[in-house]
Formats: structure tokens, sequence, C-alpha cells
């Protein structure tokens, strides 16, 4: 007599392959989001800093200071270098200083920047009366000084970037007012350098924002 529930006639499920369930993805790739962080910052960048001179006539002070560094570098001569140089080393520095000896020395190390400066007092004498109770006063004044200078110099390149910008075609256009030749070539290439700085500046933090988001998405929905 067959038996009717002989187990052959029921399928034998134990060696059977079940589908597995798939791992949902977490999103799109880290990588993928700061790649488009990149390329999306980076054209804001670019867009943004394209006029380096506003509709009014105002002229970005970091683009006014790349221009005047560049030119100082391709184009003044050796001590003109040394003397910017030496000037910004003393405004970086100044407010750090705390006693008569630290502010002699930063003085001394840049003796050519003071000597310029000490036409009615040598810096010998400058030197010799310094004193706890007037290195406040001295340090003042001197940084006070020295940025003028400074802020001249930048004022007179602004001046220069307005007589080579044309507003309507918002391109730098030479003109027989511009005599400076070199000057007008550095100001053109600082232009593109300053949009291209800019884009890279953007792009990087736009990216690292975007990467960290979606590191951040990962770690969460992982845990669910």
């Amino acid at each position: 007599m067959t038996n009717a529930y002989n187990m052959e006639a029921f399928p034998n499920y134990q060696n059977q392959a079940f589908p597995q369930p798939q791992r949902q993805s977490n999103g799109p790739s880290t990588f993928g989001m700061m790649t488009l962080g990149a390329i999306g910052g980076g054209t804001v960048g670019y867009l943004k800093n394209r006029y380096p001179v506003s509709s009014d006539g105002a002229v970005s002070d970091t683009f006014a200071k790349n221009v005047f560094d560049a030119n100082l570098k391709k184009n003044a001569p050796e001590e003109n270098k040394k003397f910017f140089k030496e000037l910004n080393n003393i405004l970086n520095k100044i407010d750090k200083v705390k006693t008569t000896e630290d502010y002699k020395k930063l003085l001394k190390d840049n003796k050519n920047v003071i000597e310029e400066q000490c036409k009615g007092i040598s810096l010998e004498t400058t030197l010799e009366t310094l004193t706890p109770d007037n290195l406040k006063n001295s340090k003042k004044s001197l940084k006070e000084i020295l940025q003028k200078i400074m802020d001249f110099e930048i004022t007179k390149t602004k001046n220069a970037i307005k007589l080579g910008w044309d507003n309507e075609t918002k391109k730098f256009v030479k003109t027989e007012a511009f005599k400076d030749d070199k000057l007008f070539e550095i100001i053109k290439k600082t232009k593109s350098n300053h949009q291209w700085k800019k884009a890279l500046k953007y792009g990087g933090i736009t990216a690292g924002v975007m990467g960290a988001l979606t590191m951040g998405y990962k770690m969460l929905t992982s845990k669910r």
C-alpha cells in the first residue's frame, strides 16, 4: 500500500537556495557628493569674483593687494622689494611684541624701514630711548605710520585698476591714459588668477561640507 504521506511527495526545501535580502544602499557616495560640491562651489566662486570692480567703481581690497604684490615682485627695484618685505614683517609682528628688548630686535631686524622713517631722530637714538613706559606709544605710532604707507600704496593701485577698467564691457581695456604697460598686463593676469583662486577656495569648502554631510547621512542610515 502506498503511503499517502510519503515525504517524497512533498518538495524538499532543505537544500533549496532562497534569495537573500539585499542590503539597501545608504544613498549617494561620499566621493560623488564631494565632486558635485567642488564643481558647484568652484563655479559659484569663479562667477562671483569675475568682476574685480563693482558697478559703482569700488575695487576689491583683496584684488588690489594681489595686484600690488604681483607688480612689486615683477617690476619693482630690489630696494623697494626689501623695503615692503620689512614693512609687512613689522606689521605682522608688532602686536606680538611685549618687551622693549623684543621691540628693539624687531626694529634692528628691519632697519631699512626704520631708517627710512628716522629723518629727525636716528635709529640709534630711537633704540636708546625706548623704555617700558614709552613702549606702548612707540609701537602704536610706528604701526600707524607703516599702515598708512601700505594703505597709500593700495589706494594708488586701486586708482590704476579703475583707470584700466571699462565698466560697460566689464573688461580691462588699455587706453592712452594708461601709460604703464607692464602694470596693465599684471592687472589683467591677476584678474584671471584671482578668479581661479576663489573658485578653488569655494570648491574646496563646498566639497568638504558636502562630503561631511554625506558621511553623516550614511552613519545615521546604517544604524537603522
